[in-house]
């Protein structure tokens, strides 16, 4: 449908390789088309109105992967494929994999910053694929350009992903990560909503930091009027001195304590509740209704310099190690809306805020974390904070590993979180195996009420976040390959070196690529006491395997077969060389 109802009669296509073509109209003229390395970068210089077309061949299509990737909707057709981008809302780039994980095709587009949408899907009526993306005013008014990048070569998708990824990142250097960003964490938000308190955090700071956490990220409930689980009182960004009579004691006691203070805030929401409403109504001129609060347009000056005012004023009143800056997608809700401020774009005054709160923020506490989550995942915005966390799921665990893997192929420089992990506590302890393996390949997020947990959860916990800190240099820092999009990544392995972690998060065949490896792990969050495998040379190794709670034992890989494995747990094998 989008090859009829765009005026394509006037589009004026080039041929790229693979039976890639791109096509540009409405007063679009391309400017230059070069090959550099794996990705033909086609410059085009764009007018309001204009659009730029993409079509390739569907080949044996499986899935689009993009940023807001779901397996729920895997292959859309062209009429449906709608996502939206800007500073604060994906990101424009998409991957086409084949049933054998091939990018039959793969793009993206360097236009990160101005709000814009991509089209996109299967076509009917032509057996192709087909992209499109319209330049709408404010994107022509801020450039005059944009590069398309097309991967040349058929290529793995993770790969294809990784080198438009490095495109997009090109030039934007990342946020230092701090220290405690590598470190499991304990989050109240699943625990205890906003329910909590001083004496709440006290209870639960020497078990978090038995199990292994290194910070706390004190969620919303902390604030004034934080309260209901709507926002009408956000705004003045003080303690509930109910809950909290001395919030800087608080977070001094748990730096006592070996927790350092992460602290949740949602800054451009303010509720008529609030003081700050009075001076701050006539920058929030949209009402809400799902957040039940109003929302500052961050292109009026006013509106940044009180945000970084508060952001500033928090680190440095309450000695915090960083802020979990949330809800900023919100503000999309001014995309396309004239401006009264002294920018026009949301975009653009995004990056502008948020570059200033960065700075701030390590002005007042040099070395401090902040948090950004899906969908804010631009490039463009990955200076300002050094970790970017999975969207809300939870204690659905598959969805977590999606969303920390789909994060992790994007990711050039930030750390991956995965969205606080929860549980049952009356369910069976593999419930706690499965709930952080599916996560492993990311920082865990632990929010449980940990000082009621029962003890045999408690210790499972620890165990796992014992095993992810062993692993974490190859988990984090590893060749990363995935399985297929369409079927939810249902293997992952990384390598690092001779150190090579796989895990199965279905009973599949491992495909294990042993050459150099000295170390093999094998995550295996399934019910089965036995995986199958190939091994890709076919040669014979020997070596020992030891499976948690069992003795070591010598085993032997050949060419194929099944390794015994623990249900739900972690069996290294030690090759010889």
């Amino acid at each position: 449908m989008l090859l009829e109802d765009h005026q394509l009669l006037s589009v004026h296509w080039t041929e790229l390789s693979r039976g890639i073509a791109f096509g540009v109209g409405g007063g679009c003229l391309v400017e230059s088309v070069e090959r550099h390395g794996l990705v033909d970068i086609v410059t085009v210089n764009i007018v309001p109105g204009g659009q730029i077309v993409l079509e390739a061949p569907l080949g044996n299509a499986t899935a689009y992967w993009h940023p807001g990737f779901d397996p729920g909707e895997s292959l859309p057709a062209d009429w449906k494929g709608r996502e939206g981008f800007s500073a604060v809302r994906s990101a424009p780039i998409g991957v086409l994999c084949d049933a054998v994980g091939q990018s039959g095709f793969a793009f993206a587009f360097d236009c990160l910053t101005q709000e814009g949408e991509l089209e996109f899907g299967a076509s009917e009526e032509a057996k192709t694929f087909v992209v499109r993306l319209a330049i709408a005013d404010g994107l022509a008014a801020a450039r005059s350009t944009v590069r398309l990048a097309v991967v040349a070569p058929e290529v793995r998708y993770e790969r294809a992903i990784r080198e438009l990824s490095a495109i997009l990142h090109d030039g934007i250097a990342g946020r230092a990560a701090a220290e405690i960003a590598l470190e499991p964490v304990y989050s109240t938000w699943y625990a205890y909503s906003q329910q909590i308190t001083h004496d709440v955090l006290m209870r639960n700071a020497s078990v978090a930091r038995g199990i292994g956490c290194t910070s706390v990220f004190v969620d919303d409930g902390w604030q004034k009027f934080g309260d209901g689980r709507w926002y009408a009182g956000c705004g003045d960004w003080v303690p509930d001195t109910t809950k909290f009579p001395d919030f800087r004691g608080t977070v001094a006691e748990l730096s006592d304590a070996g927790l350092r203070t992460v602290l949740w805030i949602a800054p451009f929401l303010v509720g008529d509740q609030s003081a700050a409403y009075a001076n701050l109504a006539r920058f929030a001129s949209i009402y809400s209704e799902n957040l039940r609060t109003w929302v500052l347009d961050p292109r009026h000056p006013e509106v940044r310099e009180h945000l970084v005012g508060v952001c500033a004023r928090l680190m440095s009143d309450y000695a915090l190690d960083g802020l979990k800056i949330d809800f900023l997608n919100s503000v999309m809700v001014y995309a396309g809306t004239p401006s009264t401020g002294d920018v026009a774009d949301v975009g653009d005054a995004m990056t502008l805020v948020l570059r200033e709160i960065a700075a701030a923020v390590e002005d007042v506490r040099p070395g401090s974390l902040i948090e950004f989550r899906q969908p804010y995942i631009s490039p463009v915005v990955a200076p300002f904070a050094d970790v970017i966390r999975a969207d809300d799921c939870p204690a659905d665990a598959d969805q977590n590993r999606r969303s920390t893997l789909n994060l992790r192929l994007l990711a050039i420089s930030q750390i991956v979180h995965s969205d606080p992990v929860m549980w049952d506590p009356s369910a069976p302890v593999e419930t706690v195996s499965r709930q952080l393996l599916n996560v492993f390949f990311s920082v865990p997020q632990i929010s449980m009420p940990l000082d009621v947990l029962p003890e045999e959860h408690r210790v499972r916990t620890m165990e796992l976040l014992t095993e992810w800190r062993s692993l974490r240099e190859v988990l984090l820092g590893g060749e990363l390959s995935v399985g297929l999009p369409n079927e939810g990544y249902p293997l992952v392995s990384s390598r690092l070196g001779g150190r090579l972690v796989v895990a199965a998060y279905q009973p599949r065949q491992l495909e294990l690529d042993l050459e150099g490896v000295s170390e093999l792990v094998i995550l295996n969050s399934t019910a089965s006491f036995a995986l199958p495998y190939t091994v890709r040379d076919g040669l014979t190794r020997v070596g020992t395997a030891l499976a948690e709670g069992s003795t070591a034992r010598p085993v032997e890989l050949g060419e194929r077969g099944f390794i015994d494995v623990g249900a739900w747990g972690i069996t290294r094998i030690t090759l010889n060389s």
